[in-house]
């Protein structure tokens, strides 16, 4: 993989490569018509990303069985994904409907709430004790407590059926250092994360498939399953080609990976991952102490998100359906003190099955939630005062280039004037001198 690697980017043929995947799944005669019905089109983030009908994950309760996601299946790595866009505030119910219908055990979340200042995904998720309640799905999801790392937060969640009182306890793994549109800051980052989620379980085909989703659930959500089932191809000593598995993964659902360097980024992981396997003690632990401070979700990456579709080469088109005010409601994530919980192995599965879990909290949490958010509220104060001082400047350049143009018009007139006035004094004389001379010849 190595080689692979350096052989590309001696060609600098990167970009090649991403073109030829393009252009080959442009090819596919795959259909999504469910997404384009009417009553479908408020339910999608985004125009150009649509799940393939036959591969399309279907609510079961309810009349209209659609959400955009879709199922990806890996069988030769035994694995697979549900990956879905970042909820609107209207989907999120849906949104927890699929993963208590596919009993799926964790939601693997790669994106921030806001991103240089636009909205990426609705709030779907609890920040304090305050269970969210989905009554339109008849679900009640509350956190019981979370483990903060520099890149990541693992949040333990309860999934609540409202009406039977059964209790599904459901991971949440974010990943919070993936800028929109681009890559994490190194291979080792990104691999811890990876094996975090590995060693809780929720990959293994003896749990429904996780819920993986950034914004559109096709770019930074690609890369993530593309990375882990090549990684289960190195370890069970299966062959595999790196570009033909993301072809195959894009019958599943349309664009996986948006841009050549996602697709650079992809091989990097794949190739750091299995020298890690080789030599396990080579590699230093990226892991650092919960006791960090919490990276928040609503700071800005450095892009935007989406310039490929699976079926195109389109620019995908913002739905406008998200725009609603989010900010009600909405608190800052609280960290939580693990101190008396430093023995435990993360990600272990009884950990956050354990009914003693399931009340955990912690006093800290109320203080924390408000100066997170009084820091929110000074950066949105800041930003306003930016806004304003960015309006007078442009209101006084206006202003300024309108007096320069009055200017202009009166020095044009002035200048029209002065270019006449020989003509009118030398016509002026003329005619006197006239008047006088026939007025002395009649005399």
């Amino acid at each position: 993989m190595d080689s692979v690697v350096a052989d590309i980017d001696e060609r600098n043929g990167w970009d090649r490569l991403f073109r030829e995947i393009k252009l080959t799944t442009a090819g596919y005669d795959l259909s999504y018509k469910t997404a384009r019905l009417p009553e479908n089109r408020t339910r999608n983030r985004y125009r150009d990303v649509s799940p393939f009908d036959h591969s399309r994950v279907k609510l079961i309760e309810g009349e209209n069985d659609y959400i955009n996601a879709s199922l990806i299946e890996v069988p030769d790595a035994n694995r697979k994904y549900i990956l879905a866009q970042g909820p609107l505030n209207h989907t999120a119910g849906h949104f927890w409907q699929t993963v208590w219908e596919q009993n799926s055990a964790a939601v693997i979340m790669l994106n921030r709430i806001i991103e240089k200042g636009t909205i990426k995904c609705s709030q779907y998720f609890p920040l304090d004790e305050d269970p969210m309640q989905f009554t339109d799905v008849g679900l009640t999801v509350s956190i019981t407590r979370q483990q903060v790392n520099p890149n990541y937060t693992v949040r333990y969640l309860n999934l609540q059926k409202d009406d039977t009182g059964e209790i599904k306890a459901i991971y949440q793994f974010h990943y919070t250092a993936w800028p929109d549109f681009g890559v994490p800051e190194s291979p080792a980052a990104f691999l811890d994360f990876l094996n975090c989620v590995k060693d809780s379980g929720v990959l293994e085909p003896n749990v429904g498939p996780p819920v993986i989703h950034c914004s559109a659930g096709i770019g930074r959500s690609g890369t993530f399953a593309l990375v882990d089932s090549c990684l289960v191809f190195i370890e069970r000593d299966i062959p595999f080609d790196v570009k033909e598995t993301l072809l195959e993964m894009r019958k599943y659902r349309m664009g996986l990976i948006q841009t050549a360097q996602q697709l650079r980024f992809s091989y990097l992981a794949i190739a750091e991952g299995a020298r890690a396997m080789r030599d396990p003690g080579g590699q230093e632990s990226t892991e650092s102490s919960t006791e960090s401070e919490p990276e928040s979700p609503y700071e800005s990456s450095d892009d935007e998100e989406h310039n490929d579709t699976g079926n195109g080469d389109g620019d995908v088109e913002k739905e406008p359906e998200d725009q609603v005010d989010q900010d009600k409601n909405r608190k800052r994530p609280a960290e939580n003190d693990f101190e008396k919980h430093g023995d435990e192995k993360r990600g272990k599965q009884e950990d956050i099955e354990s009914p003693t879990d399931n009340h955990i909290r912690n006093t800290t949490n109320v203080a924390q939630v408000e100066e997170l958010q009084r820091v929110e509220e000074a950066n949105n104060n800041a930003a306003n005062l930016r806004k304003r001082n960015i309006s007078e400047r442009k209101e006084a350049l206006s202003n300024h280039v309108n007096d320069i143009k009055k200017k202009m018009q009166e020095s044009e007139k002035g200048n029209t004037y002065s270019s006449w006035l020989p003509y009118i004094v030398g016509g002026t004389v003329l005619l006197t001198v006239c008047t006088v001379t026939f007025y002395a010849f009649y005399r």
